[in-house]
């Protein structure tokens, strides 16, 4: 009996692992078609904005230009086939440092036909060591391939462009954004008005919609993860943590985990919680204690301190934003402390924790309240819950709706100067 046991486990097992690698293949392929379909595209409008400057020419100069493209594509061609190595950049400063590696400005080297050759990048190099001894080597694929999904136009991602890796580190060439991020402009002005606020939490809010739109939920949104374009734009980096939903279990290892929250007694255990709210379980839950604990949702802690049925979904990275907002607004976190135990305790306490200084509060609109309320609330009710829908655009949909922006031009935001110039 207990040999068919194991062997039935087996089975299960190995079923599991075919199911897993039938499905990274999918994705692969998937990745490979939106590359070539892409590449055809560029192809295409190469040839289509050749025909549109050669009206009127004699036929014989249409020829030659038109030989003269074909031998562009074919050198084109073999360019993008060519393995991408780190001598194909010219490293131009280095422009942050983290626990496991750095990121350098580089300009991309290539051939006078090669439409890249010139182009800045900011190259995420992560040391391949460290990155299996503290387990992170998953949220490099999480990041790589949420940003190859979205990778076809997606105005409020940070594009990725190339991805490879040598015998000691994994590379990452992404969009640079020369404006910096959020935080760093926060910093700079200390607060910001209600209308900067509005047209940043506007921008990021579609950033945040997108994420959910790919299937995923960030998880570590921050003003730190907001970069800037020239010209004061925001756009969404750092899917290092983010999670797909519908591929998380109950047993899932926390990644970020605060290990003091155990160490120094926050144990809430979820008793308001418990009393006030409860949760459905749902595959579209996950369980891991991650980010920043000045942006963590109180359901995450809950989760994860072992109140039963707690977990959490998108809605998540909408209490974040709201976090975010109140930053702007007084020039600091809602739940900042000293250290982070003192902040996740307030933050599982938010109710009564929560306040506005009434000086702030009075310069505010009242829609602008309301809608910090509204994202600042509990997972039942936040902009985002499930019980208002469970597709992904929905939190969205409630952003766009809310009357804090009645009359705000959602379609023209990218065409406008930012109110803030880097």
């Amino acid at each position: 009996m207990e040999t068919t046991q194991i062997d039935e486990d087996a089975v299960a097992a190995a079923d599991k692992q075919m199911e897993e690698r039938a499905n990274r293949a999918k994705e692969l392929l998937s990745q490979r078609y939106r590359g070539l379909k892409t590449q055809q595209e560029e192809k295409h409008n190469r040839k289509m904005q050749l025909e549109r400057h050669m009206m009127g020419l004699p036929e014989q100069k249409k020829h030659e230009l038109r030989r003269h493209l074909e031998q562009e594509e074919v050198a084109i061609h073999k360019e993008t086939r060519k393995k991408i190595t780190t001598s194909d950049f010219e490293s131009l400063a280095i422009i942050g440092r983290g626990a496991f590696g750095e990121v350098r400005l580089v300009r991309r080297k290539g051939k006078a036909n090669d439409p890249q050759t010139g182009q800045i990048f900011a190259l995420k190099s992560m040391k391949k060591e460290m990155m299996v001894v503290k387990n992170q080597v998953h949220h490099v694929k999480a990041e790589r391939d949420a940003l190859a999904q979205a990778k076809d136009g997606n105005r409020w991602l940070t594009a990725l462009h190339y991805s490879f890796f040598d015998d000691s580190h994994l590379y990452m060439a992404m969009e640079f954004m020369p404006g910096g991020d959020l935080m760093s402009l926060l910093i700079k002005e200390d607060t910001f008005s209600e209308s900067v606020t509005r047209f940043f939490m506007a921008e990021a809010a579609q950033a945040i919609s997108s994420v959910h739109a790919l299937g995923y939920i960030h998880r570590d949104i921050k003003p730190d993860n907001m970069l800037l374009d020239a010209r004061g734009h925001l756009k969404l980096t750092d899917l290092g943590l983010c999670k797909k939903v519908g591929d998380v279990s109950p047993t899932d290892e926390p990644e970020v985990v605060l290990e003091m929250l155990r160490q120094q007694g926050i144990s809430e255990k979820g008793a308001e919680w418990r009393a006030t709210q409860t949760l459905q379980s749902s595959n579209a839950m996950a369980y891991s204690t991650v980010g920043t604990p000045d942006y963590i949702a109180p359901e995450v802690l809950a989760a994860q301190n072992g109140a039963s049925g707690y977990s959490y979904t998108c809605a998540v990275d909408w209490w974040s934003l709201g976090v975010i907002m109140f930053e702007c607004l007084v020039g600091y976190t809602p739940f900042y402390a000293e250290d982070p135990v003192t902040t996740c305790r307030k933050i599982l306490r938010w109710r009564q924790c929560l306040e506005m200084p009434a000086e702030t509060k009075a310069q505010l609109s009242p829609e602008c309240i309301d809608f910090l309320s509204c994202l600042l609330a509990g997972p039942e009710s936040r902009i985002g819950s499930s019980k208002n829908g469970g597709d992904f655009e929905n939190g969205f949909k409630q952003v766009v709706q809310h009357r804090w922006y009645r009359d705000f031009d959602w379609e023209g935001i990218r065409e406008l100067e930012g109110p803030l110039l880097p």
